[in-house]
């Protein structure tokens, strides 16, 4: 009893932090030219080298924090 009870929590446990994750489409690749944040929301606006026209589209709150203005999307980070 007690390890069906042990399963069924963890199996819960489970459920809940991946239903916490953010996956958002990744936006196109190109520079970093501003970033918003509209409350718990947070927006890139990226422009494409090739396809000109910048692009605006929501990324995970690590992502926001990790671009700066100027750096490349999407390896923000390694610049």
């Amino acid at each position: 009893m007690h390890r069906r009870l042990a399963a069924v929590l963890v199996a819960a446990g489970v459920l809940a932090v991946a239903g916490c994750a953010q996956n958002f489409d990744q936006g196109p690749e190109g520079k970093v030219t501003e970033k918003v944040k509209d409350g718990k929301k947070f927006y890139l606006v990226v422009d494409p080298a090739k396809a000109g026209g910048e692009k605006k589209f929501r990324v995970s709150k690590y992502d926001y924090h990790d671009c700066n203005r100027g750096s490349k999307y999407p390896k923000c980070v390694d610049d």
